[in-house]
């Protein structure tokens, strides 16, 4: 089995699995920025398998190549759904809303993935709905926008953004076109910048002058 990972798109996911633990641990230990920052490399590099595997197709065999397909399913479930779903009950401190919003978007992330495993994208390389790959990056964004709100709010408008995310998921009326192409060094650029972001927004300040 571990021989599947020698094949280079496998072996990007199984370093995106990394960051994915790195990212549930600093999260369940009270760094929460910090976890969506680490979330963020799984979440660039989960675009990076796809496109290294769509350039060695050629030489991929069929059976590494399933693999590679059910190994990265797995993958967006646990940074797409399950990370998401963990923060907003964290944030919400085990509130009634944060379960509703978590319990919300696991069964709607789960419908998506299934779907999309069976279904792909359209013609015209659409996903239908908002792929999961967008709740980790909007829970960045949450996240860096939280000095906006009070501490009382924040976990409400948190878990009301992934209900509403939970929903678009599972619509059949909207069409997101596929990261591919250019759009991944972007999503790349994105993930990086934000991740520095989230950290700093966790570092202490320096004191202006030393203590007396």
């Amino acid at each position: 089995m571990i021989a599947y990972l020698r094949d280079y798109a496998n072996a990007i996911t199984a370093l995106a699995y990394l960051f994915a633990v790195v990212g549930l641990y600093l999260a369940l230990n009270g760094r929460i920025e910090l976890g969506v920052a680490a979330m963020l490399w799984t979440w660039f590099l989960d675009h990076w398998d796809g496109h290294v595997a769509r350039k060695t197709s050629h030489v991929r065999r069929p059976g590494v190549a399933d693999f590679g397909k059910s190994f990265d399913g797995f993958a967006d479930f646990i940074h797409g759904v399950v990370f998401p779903a963990a923060v907003v009950i964290l944030l919400g401190k085990g509130s009634m809303l944060s379960l509703i919003a978590s319990l919300t978007l696991i069964l709607a992330g789960a419908i998506r993935l299934s779907y999309f495993e069976n279904v792909g994208l359209t013609a015209d390389a659409r996903f239908t709905g908002i792929p999961v790959s967008y709740d980790t990056p909007l829970l960045a964004v949450l996240l860096l926008s939280r000095p906006l709100f009070s501490g009382e709010a924040f976990p409400t408008v948190a878990a009301v953004a992934f209900i509403v995310l939970a929903a678009a998921h599972v619509t059949t009326t909207i069409k997101v076109p596929a990261i591919r192409g250019a759009a991944i060094p972007i999503a790349t650029g994105f993930a990086v910048i934000t991740s520095i972001a989230l950290a700093f927004l966790t570092a202490p300040l320096s004191p202006l002058t030393d203590s007396p």
